[in-house]
């Protein structure tokens, strides 16, 4: 992984750490509490809207990486095809160069 991806799966997992300590304290909330969390309705969109953005952005790295990986295979493909033509083509030049001998 490159160093984007793992700083970005840092901030993911931060997130998610994040997450967890609110719901655990949403649990343990009272009535009261819960009633005045509830006035930050806006946030938590913005908090869940945050989350599906990390995660759209994961999948288009992903996405892109191996769209990269793939090009870079046939690029590879194609150059060793490539030089196992030249290696024929010289295997062929020195077959036509050898004088037969006949007995």
């Amino acid at each position: 992984m490159n160093k984007n991806r793992l700083v970005f799966y840092g901030i993911f997992i931060g997130y998610h750490c994040l997450v967890l300590v609110f719901t655990i304290f949403v649990d343990r909330a009272d009535l009261n509490g819960l009633i005045e969390l509830a006035n930050y309705r806006w946030l938590y969109k913005f908090i869940a809207f945050f989350g599906v953005i990390m995660v759209a952005i994961s999948f288009v790295s992903i996405w892109l990486d191996s769209r990269k990986s793939k090009k870079e295979q046939d690029d590879l493909r194609l150059e060793n095809n490539t030089l196992k033509a030249k290696v024929y083509d010289l295997q062929e030049k020195e077959k036509n160069t050898q004088p037969v001998s006949r007995t």
